[in-house]
C-alpha cells in the first residue's frame, strides 16, 4: 500500500510539472473558493483554485446537481475567456468531463449576470490535464464567478484540476518562414482522371495557417531538424504552439519531445529561450494544440526551433507553430 502511494504521487508531480509550461503560459486572474459541492479534502471544491494540477475537484452526488462553484476574484474584473482543466486520469474515465454549465458574474452574490451557456460541448478531450479555453458570450465586470454545471458525458460524477479566469487573451504574432529542414514534397497516388497531385510537406507548412498541412521529414543525416520563423520585428513572446500532424493518431512515433527555442535579430547570433527534454505531452491526436512558456524571454525577429527527438525513430511533424505575445 505504501508502495502504491509513493508511486500516484510521484506520477501526480511529475505530471504536473509536464503541464505547466502549457496551461500557466497565460497569468489567470487569482481567484478563491467561495462555495461548491463536494466535502473530501483531497478532491473537494477548493482543488479548482488551488493552482496545483496533481489536485482535482471530484464529485458525485445526483441530489446535488447541478454542481455549482462559486470563485472569488478579489475586485471586480472583467473576464474575457475562462479555462477547464481536465483531471489527472481523465484518460481513464472519460465519462467525468462537463457538457452542459452555465457561467454567471455578480457583484453582491444575489443577483447573477448569464455571460456563459454550454448545452451540449463535447470539445473536452478524454485526456489529462488538457486545458480548454471558452469565451464568454457576454462580458461585465464582476467579482463572483458561479459555473452551474448540469451534466457531465455520462453518469453524474465529475472532475476538473483547475478551473482558470482570464482578463486578456493572448495576441498571435504573424510569422513567415525562413528556413527549414527537407526539401518537403512527396508524390501521391493518382486519385482521379486528372492525374497524381503533389502534396506539400516541407518546413514552411508550419507556417501556412492550415491545419490539414504540415511539416513532415525523415533525414537523420539533416539531424537536430531545424526550422527558423520571422516575426517581422523584434517582439518578446509569452507563448509558442505547437500542432500535431493530420494523422498523428496512426503515427504516434513523430511528436517532437527534446527541443530547444532560440532567439535573434541577425539569424547569426542565438539566445537560448526553452529547452524541453523528453518531455512526451504531445500526445497520439490529429491536429492537437500544445502550448508551452519559454524559460526565459527576450525581443527577437526570429525564432529557431531545434527538433532533436522524437518519440521514435527519426520522422517528425508538425502541422503548425504559432508564436503569442
Amino acid at each position: 500500500m505504501k508502495q502504491h502511494f509513493i508511486t500516484r504521487f510521484l506520477v501526480f508531480f511529475f505530471s504536473s510539472i509536464l503541464i505547466i509550461p502549457s496551461v500557466l503560459a497565460q497569468s489567470a486572474i487569482k481567484t478563491t473558493l467561495v462555495s461548491g459541492p463536494g466535502r473530501d479534502r483531497s478532491e473537494g471544491p477548493a482543488m479548482v483554485c488551488d493552482g496545483e494540477f496533481a489536485t482535482k475537484w471530484c464529485v458525485d452526488s445526483p441530489r446535488q446537481m447541478p454542481y455549482t462553484i462559486v470563485l472569488d476574484a478579489g475586485q471586480a474584473a472583467s473576464v474575457v475567456e475562462y479555462g477547464l482543466v481536465t483531471g489527472d486520469d481523465t484518460s481513464s474515465y472519460t465519462d467525468r468531463n462537463p457538457v452542459a454549465w452555465r457561467l454567471s458574474g455578480s457583484n453582491d452574490k444575489e443577483t447573477w449576470t448569464t455571460l456563459d451557456d454550454q448545452k451540449n460541448n463535447r470539445s473536452m478531450p478524454d485526456e489529462d490535464f488538457q486545458e480548454c479555453r471558452f469565451k464568454p458570450q457576454s462580458k461585465g465586470s464582476y467579482r463572483y464567478y458561479r459555473f452551474d454545471f448540469f451534466r457531465v458525458k455520462g453518469g453524474t460524477r465529475i472532475q476538473l484540476s483547475e478551473i482558470f479566469l482570464y482578463n486578456t487573451v493572448q495576441t498571435p504574432v504573424e510569422t513567415t518562414f525562413v528556413s527549414g529542414s527537407g526539401s518537403g514534397s512527396k508524390e501521391a497516388q493518382p486519385q482521379s482522371r486528372f492525374g497524381a497531385r503533389t502534396i506539400q510537406e516541407g518546413p514552411e507548412m508550419v507556417a501556412d495557417g492550415f491545419l490539414f498541412s504540415k511539416w513532415c521529414i525523415d533525414e537523420p543525416s539533416q539531424m537536430p531538424y531545424n526550422v527558423i520563423l520571422d516575426a517581422g520585428q523584434p517582439t518578446p513572446i509569452s507563448e509558442y504552439r505547437f500542432y500535431t500532424g493530420d494523422d498523428t493518431h496512426s503515427y504516434p512515433e513523430r511528436n517532437p519531445i527534446t527541443w530547444r527555442v532560440s532567439g535573434s535579430n541577425d539569424k547569426q547570433n542565438w539566445t537560448t529561450l526553452d529547452e524541453q527534454k523528453g518531455n512526451r505531452r504531445l500526445r497520439d491526436e490529429n491536429e492537437q494544440e500544445y502550448r508551452f512558456k519559454p524559460a526565459q524571454t527576450g525581443s527577437f525577429r526570429y525564432y529557431r526551433f531545434d527538433f532533436i527527438q522524437m518519440t521514435a525513430g527519426t520522422r517528425l511533424q508538425l502541422s503548425e507553430i504559432k508564436l503569442f505575445k
